[in-house]
């Protein structure tokens, strides 16, 4: 995943999401140590390294 800098702007983002899977989804991610927001950067920057290299 991308390093954070301390100096780059952020977005909130909100988004609606059935309570149930995101019950479900907070549960696996905690059996597995892991955190909505950092797993959910993970996927959007997997997305666009993906798109990158697709492109080259």
């Amino acid at each position: 995943m991308a390093q954070k800098n301390e100096k780059e702007e952020m977005q909130s983002v909100t988004i609606r999401i059935p309570k149930e899977l995101y019950f479900e989804y907070k549960q696996a991610l905690l059996e597995q140590g892991k955190i909505v927001t950092y797993d959910v950067w993970g996927y959007m920057n997997d997305v666009v390294e993906n798109h990158k290299k697709g492109h080259q």
